[in-house]
């Protein structure tokens, strides 16, 4: 639900009178589970994380994602992270951003990518995500 909702939804239903998604929008997107057989080196920015390290709350909690891409960047080109894990502004729950260098020695996909209109849970996703989907 969160993958769904900060990749595809966002604020784009903000202020809209139905919450209507065209079903093509999803065509583009597949998903996948994957697992960490090894420890990700991931920098803590869910609750207090953020503020202890004096980043700005427009980095993690703001609408426009521009501070959040300038702080990633900052770490991917001067840390050794594997990424972050952060909170969703739009589900407040967890979620993990894996940097690339990390992907291959660090993932492991346990199956193929499905494309994400034939997930059996999509209907109920968007369902709690009072989003509807246009043919």
């Amino acid at each position: 639900m969160t993958a769904v909702a900060e990749t595809i939804v966002r604020d784009r239903c903000e202020k809209a009178g139905e919450r209507l998604l065209l079903r093509e929008e999803f065509d583009r997107y597949s998903i996948a589970a994957v697992r960490n057989p090894l420890p990700l080196f991931l920098l803590d920015l869910r609750n207090e994380g953020a503020s202890l390290l004096g980043v700005s709350t427009d980095a993690v909690r703001a609408k426009a994602q521009a501070a959040g891409r300038r702080l990633s960047q900052s770490l991917y080109d001067l840390t050794t992270f594997d990424g972050i894990v952060y909170m969703s502004r739009i589900t407040n729950r967890q979620c993990v951003a894996v940097y690339d260098r990390a992907v291959a020695p660090k993932l492991e996909a346990d199956s193929p990518a499905l494309d994400l209109p034939r997930l059996a849970d999509l209907p109920r996703i968007l369902e709690s995500l009072h989003v509807t989907v246009a043919p």
